[in-house]
């Protein structure tokens, strides 16, 4: 009986054990944005997301964190739920904080006194190794990937059969929109989505998610970053629109230098090809 008594307590003194090396191995980097409500995340050693293929997942406001992520909604609820929303990425998180005219006493609240309550949360969740999204919402993911992934080859199977320009051009949009065009707005702490393209108009509708949404630089961002870039390599893209949510005018904040700035002061020819 002596002997049986000791095996629980034994595992649980390699849990705690294996957590506190975990605690130890585990930095978390910050990373600002041009938006300066919103500030990156970057765990060095763990990851957020199940697989580099998982979607990032935005999370706006309490109600959407309960069907989506325990992590997320913990740090919804940290002072007076002052922050505004949490973008989930692979390798990163994204917190948006609410501006003056959000918060119930005007005041917005200083990085300085978040960062840490931000940290400790981060760190316990990522430690004690729960799931950042809930199973249910994992499912529903997992389901949505493969829907679109079975509506994709079908799609590819109808396009080798017809031979639609429409479907090349939507096809030539989403490589560039994943290989030139999302890396670079993830390394700002936000990402892009692909809504659709209107070929009558040679229009491509686009939604920035996470940093990108509430800051003033997204406007520059999109015509003269992304639609200067699908036009430069795709002739019947002929302008980009952003699909915006109800945003008050005040959740837009001023930018130190956006994505697009920063590579036009590296830029000295105009033969170059856009970038971001």
């Amino acid at each position: 009986m002596f002997g049986l008594s000791r095996v629980p307590v034994r595992s649980s003194s390699l849990l705690r054990l294996s957590r506190i090396q975990q605690l130890r191995s585990l930095f978390i980097q910050t990373q600002e944005t041009p938006n300066e409500n919103a500030l990156k995340f970057i765990p060095n050693g763990a990851t957020i997301l199940p697989s580099p293929q998982t979607p990032t997942v935005e999370i706006d406001g309490i109600k959407d964190a309960l069907q989506k992520s325990e992590l997320a909604f913990k740090l919804l609820s940290i002072n007076n739920k002052c922050i505004s929303s949490i973008l989930l990425g692979y390798d990163f998180l994204t917190v948006v904080k609410k501006t003056g005219p959000e918060m119930s006493n005007g005041k917005v609240q200083d990085w300085s006194v978040l960062k840490p309550q931000i940290f400790s949360i981060l760190t316990e969740h990522i430690a004690m190794g729960r799931p950042v999204l809930t199973e249910k919402y994992y499912d529903q993911l997992a389901e949505r990937l493969a829907s679109e992934k079975e509506m994709q080859m079908n799609e590819e199977d109808e396009f080798a059969e017809e031979g639609s320009e429409e479907d090349e051009v939507q096809d030539l949009i989403m490589e560039l929109l994943t290989t030139r065009i999302q890396p670079a707005i993830q390394e700002d702490g936000g990402d892009i989505k692909f809504i659709r393209y209107e070929p009558d108009s040679g229009t491509v509708y686009l939604k920035l998610i996470g940093a990108c949404k509430s800051c003033s630089s997204s406007e520059v961002t999109l015509k003269n970053g992304i639609e200067e870039m699908l036009k430069y390599y795709i002739d019947e893209v002929k302008a980009v629109e952003q699909i915006v949510e109800d945003v008050p005018k005040e959740d837009v904040t001023d930018e130190s230098q956006s994505p697009v700035d920063k590579v036009k002061q590296r830029s000295e020819f105009d033969e170059v090809p856009p970038a971001l």
